[in-house]
């Protein structure tokens, strides 16, 4: 690793921020055509593709099914792909994207408190206690607006979105217990996984969407191959390359950029109750995460 971070490691840096935090702009137009179940079904074979191409230039393999690796990403693709992907398109129905980007955002906080418990040697200490505190008066200040106008549609989509948030955290605590394999091929496990269980739900529970407009249809091809795909290449070379403290910094920036383009090409006016709770929650983040060079951020899985 070198001392200092080389141009190559910010382009990459900025690669992962764009495509975290556009990913709820293109959740906002598919949804508008494609059910929030099929929606995730379909951008989860789009990265399975996509990693599968990955894989294969790579010259990797999959490991064999017998492997206990596959028990633990089958987990994995439940709580920290297919569930969640569900639930931030479901709230994206109701929800502006920066909102939506806003949740996601408190996924850390989520995770340093159930670290805290599962993990070893990730225990809170005062500070870290601290941002965990500090980021939950975050999210009530995002919610409470909401919740004082009864369990309104709002309100349940903004609960959705904090769900999945939570989820990511359980997906981050079982990945760290998951046998160690190539992270391209954990990737596509978890995808395929996913894939599998969102596809599942989807012939149940809803109908074939019909085709969509264009832009719902990049939209949705959009999700799989860049936030849920490539994304994850651009995390493990930077991880390998700088080390987790410089990929957290994705964490912060995620959802301003989300923001920024919720503002810019949707025309969405947050609150300024909005901003006062992303404020909060980012401090969390911040609080609770950067006390140790060891912290590990969440995966690929856990972006949107």
């Amino acid at each position: 690793m070198t001392s200092r971070p080389q141009p190559i490691d910010w382009l990459v840096m900025a690669f992962l921020v764009i495509a975290w935090g556009s990913a709820f702009a293109a959740l906002k137009i598919a949804v508008e055509y494609i059910s929030p179940v099929w929606n995730a079904a379909l951008r989860l074979w789009i990265a399975v593709a996509t990693l599968a191409i990955v894989l294969a230039i790579q010259r990797q393999r999959l490991p064999p099914p017998r492997d206990p690796a596959w028990r633990f990403y089958a987990v994995v693709g439940l709580v920290g792909m297919a569930a969640p992907f569900v639930l931030f398109a479901y709230a994206a129905q109701s929800l502006p994207s920066a909102v939506n980007a806003m949740c996601n955002g408190a996924s850390p906080i989520f995770t340093a408190a159930l670290a805290h418990v599962f993990v070893a040697g990730d225990r809170l200490t005062l500070q870290r206690s601290a941002g965990v505190g500090l980021g939950f008066v975050g999210l009530a200040v995002l919610l409470a607006p909401k919740l004082m106008g009864g369990l309104t549609v709002e309100a349940v989509a903004m609960m959705a979105a904090l769900g999945a948030a939570a989820l990511y955290a359980v997906a981050n605590v079982v990945t760290k217990h998951a046998p160690a394999v190539a992270a391209t091929a954990g990737a596509l496990m978890m995808s395929l996984w996913g894939a599998a269980y969102a596809t599942a739900a989807a012939v149940f529970t809803a109908p074939l969407p019909a085709w969509p407009p264009l832009p719902a249809l990049i939209a949705v091809v959009a999700q799989g191959v860049f936030p849920a795909g490539l994304a994850t290449i651009g995390w493990v070379f930077l991880i390998q390359r700088r080390g987790p403290l410089f990929v957290s910094l994705s964490i912060y920036l995620a959802p301003l950029w989300a923001t920024a383009v919720g503002m810019t090409f949707l025309g969405e006016r947050p609150s300024w109750m909005a901003f006062v709770a992303l404020g909060l929650i980012l401090a969390g983040v911040a609080l609770a995460t950067l006390e140790r060079r060891g912290l590990t951020p969440p995966p690929p899985s856990t972006r949107p």
